[in-house]
């Protein structure tokens, strides 16, 4: 590995440590960033070469482990470009997740959708209906609203049984785009789930909301 690589990665590995991240949390980006430094090693740093090195380290992880790996290249990326007011802001935004967060990838989009189906599962937080409840107050029509339920459903699917947690939320994100391949429902999803998390965040589930209140 390039000597600026692996001083990204030093330096990435230190600041989750800085913020509480486990031991073991720090070995496993540390070996799943090796192999992507390895497949980034002796190309321009761009955005395009970056992305197709993480499809390349996806291939190669467990199902597993691919929303996790995701995660961890998302936030080495700045750190790989040497954009330090980029990863400032992160900073300042808590854009670091300090968690490792497994969650399940299926082959494909519409698998994940069936597999929700056959579960028969609708055990949505409070959140979605006033989400949407909201988007329908400011004019939206029935066509975006499906959309916006349509990729949120899927989601919350993916977050079911984790920790109501910002770290969560992040790892369901990159889960989400792991199984979306088009562009354009990448785009419009990532766009969606910024607008969702406040209302995720804010607007839990009765168990949750009962143990905040006894942690209280």
């Amino acid at each position: 590995m390039g000597d600026i690589a692996v001083r990204a990665l030093d330096a990435y590995l230190n600041l989750l440590e800085q913020k509480g991240a486990a031991v073991e949390v720090v070995l496993f980006r540390r070996n799943i960033l090796r192999r992507l430094v390895q497949i980034l090693r002796g190309q321009p740093r761009n955005r395009d070469v970056y992305r197709s090195a993480i499809n390349a380290l996806l291939s190669i992880c467990p199902p597993g482990d691919r929303p996790a790996a995701m995660t961890a290249a998302r936030e080495y990326y700045y750190f790989w470009l040497g954009d330090l007011q980029r990863l400032a802001q992160m900073n300042a935004r808590a854009g670091f997740t300090t968690h490792h967060v497994r969650l399940p990838v299926l082959a494909s989009f519409a698998d994940l959708q069936q597999r929700m189906s056959e579960e028969n599962f609708a055990s949505f937080p409070p959140s979605l209906d006033i989400y949407l409840g909201k988007l329908y107050e400011l004019g939206a029509d029935d066509e975006v609203l499906a959309e916006r339920a349509g990729l949120i459903k899927p989601l919350l699917y993916l977050l079911h049984g984790q920790a109501h947690h910002p770290d969560s939320f992040r790892t369901a994100v990159d889960a989400m785009l792991i199984h979306l391949t088009d562009d354009y429902a990448r785009d419009s999803f990532l766009t969606i789930s910024r607008e969702f998390f406040y209302y995720w965040m804010t607007f839990p589930d009765a168990g949750v909301r009962q143990k905040k209140a006894e942690l209280a």
